[in-house]
């Protein structure tokens, strides 16, 4: 009965530290509680409706609200239904063959759009989502924040996960001291953001 106790402890203290992430716990919709997008998406199951998934592909669309979408819609750690349903959807919108002719398509928000939600979707393999941020940041020709932001945040869970945990304060305050970006995201989005990552 001991033996069992421990396990179902250890079992515990390993599911939380694995949502406990820069990506899983970096609440920042929060902040956006306000928009009916964000409330809608706080409130879907897997299925994501068309409504949302245009609104995540309409280049014109905000990018800091569609990113703060993509956090309300949050982490799966089993399936991956909705990450496979926007994919083809984003393929299908841009007339895309493949992921590679899509970020060729895409601007640099809505990559960062798609960048963050893959690396959402599965957060213990961001590699794919790290290379598509990374894209995202050198078309970031407008200097978006929320851009370089996803750019930082899916770095951030790459080094948590490769022995590169003392990278990631530094990441992320590189790109909130960068006076040459436009802050295109609310404050405090920004603030829940930091409060996390400043632990490290």
């Amino acid at each position: 009965m001991k033996r069992l106790l421990t396990l179902m402890i250890c079992t515990l203290v390993c599911l939380a530290s694995w949502a406990d992430s820069p990506l899983t716990s970096t609440k920042f919709s929060k902040a956006y509680e306000d928009h009916p997008m964000v409330q809608k998406a706080s409130e879907i199951g897997e299925e994501l409706p068309v409504e949302i998934l245009n609104f995540l592909a309409d280049a014109n669309s905000p990018v800091d609200v569609r990113l703060a979408v993509v956090n309300a819609i949050g982490w799966d750690i089993d399936g991956k239904t909705a990450s496979k349903q926007f994919e083809q959807f984003m393929l299908q919108r841009y007339g895309a063959k493949n992921e590679k002719e899509l970020a060729a398509r895409l601007n640099a928000e809505t990559l960062a759009v798609y960048a963050y939600e893959k690396a959402m979707s599965d957060y213990f393999n961001v590699k794919d989502a790290k290379r598509l941020a990374a894209q995202a940041a050198k078309k970031n020709v407008d200097k978006s924040f929320s851009v370089a932001m996803v750019d930082a945040l899916v770095k951030c869970q790459y080094y948590l996960d490769n022995n590169g945990i003392g990278r990631i304060g530094k990441t992320a305050n590189a790109v909130v001291n960068n006076k040459r970006l436009n802050r295109d995201m609310r404050q405090q989005a920004v603030d829940i953001i930091m409060e996390y990552l400043d632990l490290y």
